[in-house]
């Protein structure tokens, strides 16, 4: 893919000797190109966060959120560190299997230092991207530590077969090998990582113990809506790999958004007819994902040397190889949350081998050197480095994840245990306790188990994620300040009310006269009640109750409440 060239770049008071790639010698809108493609392609881990969280259960939604944190946070910095320089070093001591040099990038201010700064942001977006796909296979039961780790290690998984094929002193690119934008160094890589990763973790408990059961998804809409995010970036994840937009290159990076977006019909389609099929008349959400997805894998390596047609082609057979390989998985017990080993590991080595059947010399750029696929003429020869080349990535990816995992759980064990699995990653690692999804009735089963009843105990304790725990004992004193005020009224009332009856009871009416109405205020007698008048008999209309309980209310409100409530000219004022 990549031409290296020799740059001079004035660091301090000395020379270095800086690896960049023929691509990388940019021209000032070539610099801006790439690095607005390189954030794009940052965007595309707010994809993979939403996907993969809404592909675990609730109780482990934001675990995984916090692993693509981690991927960028310590990934990025040993990328920048060593990994760069492992890929793209040019010391004379670089090796056709590994680069050495330009380690902790820092190009001088010389003419250079934008086209390498650039570089390295855009090779760093791939990186990062290569680790967060192992992040999901491994959900819902991995150690958070362990895994912050293991982030940190990654990083040799990735960068080796990337300088392998995107670097001058890389074997497979000197026997031309073809990759544009990683179906194999990100892609093919970070999928046989997820299925060793997942393979040594074991299954999450009993996920297979009624069969094949159906993925927990714990917010399809989550998963859908990371879909896009991943569709929205991978335009600028192929289309940026043409390194610029001077001289023919924006023909090609215009041709290779194209082509990505005519290969995910191809995927999305295939998604939806296996659904319809498989499913008898209904469709999975999950079908039409993998169908999506398998095709962006697919077409990534060789994004701008294939024909449109051609695109849908290689993109649904990439769609069809996702949803086929995930049941497959589950009937092998090999249990990926999120599909990476079938998206990423399968369709990216389809997406390898393509290149050698489909691709046609773009002439104008020195991509293929002259080569085409074996559709086009080309012989056979490609088509059987693509082989070699993949190969050489799956057992790679396959040997270094397994010792970097077997170093990991020696250090920090993998696999969480069993009581902290099934009570979620949220609540174990960080301290987030869901309703609704049975932490509850985790918590009364594993309260009995006596070696973990100080833990237990200690999670029954924390607060349900959105409650505000200020607020409602704010509100439960007012509420009991209220109460004890409407008794004390209360009791008032029915002393005075008593005070009535027992002065009424004391008045004797005598006989009335035949042919004397009783005036008004009168008894029956016609004599007059000497009654105070604070005390009269008449029963209150209903208004001056009305009013009296508003007044009661406002008065015991204004004093319970007197740091919520406005005072009555301050209500007056608000009203008029």
């Amino acid at each position: 893919m990549a031409i290296l060239t020799s740059a001079s770049v004035e660091n301090g008071t000395n020379a270095s000797s800086t690896s960049v790639p023929w691509l990388y010698d940019l021209t000032v809108d070539d610099t801006t190109f790439v690095m607005t493609s390189s954030f794009i392609i940052f965007t595309m881990q707010t994809g993979f966060g939403l996907l993969e969280s809404g592909c675990v259960s609730l109780k482990n939604e934001v675990n995984i959120m916090m692993k693509n944190v981690v991927d960028v946070v310590f990934g990025g910095l040993t990328y920048w560190a060593f990994g760069f320089g492992l890929s793209f070093g040019r010391s004379h001591m670089s090796l056709p299997f590994i680069g050495i040099g330009d380690f902790l990038v820092d190009p001088g201010t010389g003419d250079h230092m934008g086209p390498v700064f650039a570089a390295f942001l855009f090779q760093l977006s791939f990186a990062t991207t290569a680790t967060t796909i192992v992040s999901g296979a491994m959900a819902e039961r991995c150690n958070f530590k362990a895994y912050c780790l293991f982030s940190m290690l990654n990083t040799v998984v990735y960068c080796i077969p990337a300088g392998w094929v995107w670097g001058e002193h890389g074997f497979l690119y000197k026997l031309g090998v073809v990759d544009i934008a990683g179906s194999g160094p990100v892609h093919l890589v970070g999928g046989t990582s997820a299925l060793v990763a997942t393979a040594m973790l074991g299954p999450r408990l009993g996920r297979y113990d009624n069969g094949l059961d159906p993925m927990p998804l714990g917010s399809p809409t989550n998963a859908l809506m990371g879909l896009f995010m991943l569709w929205w970036g991978w335009l600028a994840f192929n289309s940026g790999s043409t390194f610029g937009i001077s001289g023919h290159k924006w023909k090609y990076s215009a041709r290779a958004a194209v082509v990505t977006m005519n290969s995910s019909f191809g995927g999305g389609f295939v998604g939806l007819v296996h659904s319809y099929f498989l499913r008898k008349g209904t469709f999975d959400i999950m079908d039409l994902i993998n169908g999506v997805l398998g095709s962006l894998v697919s077409v990534t390596a060789g994004c701008y040397l294939y024909r449109p047609w051609e695109a849908v082609v290689v993109g649904a057979i990439g769609g069809a190889i996702a949803c086929l390989m995930m049941p497959l998985w589950d009937r092998m017990r090999i249990d990926d949350p999120v599909g990476a080993t079938s998206v990423h590991g399968c369709a990216g080595l389809w997406g390898v081998l393509a290149v050698g059947i489909f691709a046609l010399d773009p002439k104008l750029l020195n991509t293929t050197r002259g080569r085409s696929g074996v559709l086009h003429g080309g012989g056979w020869y490609l088509l059987s480095v693509q082989a070699l080349a993949a190969l050489c990535y799956i057992t790679w990816s396959a040997t270094v994840t397994f010792i970097i995992l077997w170093i990991v759980n020696k250090i920090i064990p993998l696999r969480m245990k069993a009581h902290d699995e099934l009570l979620g990653a949220d609540l174990t690692e960080h301290l987030i306790r869901h309703q609704g999804v049975g932490v509850s009735r985790v918590l009364s089963a594993l309260i009995n188990q006596q070696s973990n009843e100080h833990q237990i105990v200690s999670l029954q304790n924390i607060t349900v994620v959105g409650r505000n725990t200020g607020h409602e004992e704010y509100l439960e004193k007012l509420v009991a300040s209220l109460q004890g005020r409407s008794t004390g009224r209360s009791r008032g009332l029915e002393q005075h009310a008593g005070r009535q009856v027992g002065l009424l009871s004391r008045i004797r009416p005598a006989p009335a006269p035949a042919t004397r109405a009783a005036p008004p205020g009168a008894d029956s007698s016609g004599a007059w009640l000497t009654l105070p008048p604070a005390q009269s008999c008449q029963p209150p209309s209903a208004e001056p109750q009305r009013a009296t309980s508003a007044r009661a209310r406002r008065r015991m409100l204004g004093g319970a409440g007197a740091g919520l409530l406005p005072s009555s000219r301050r209500h007056s004022s608000i009203v008029h």
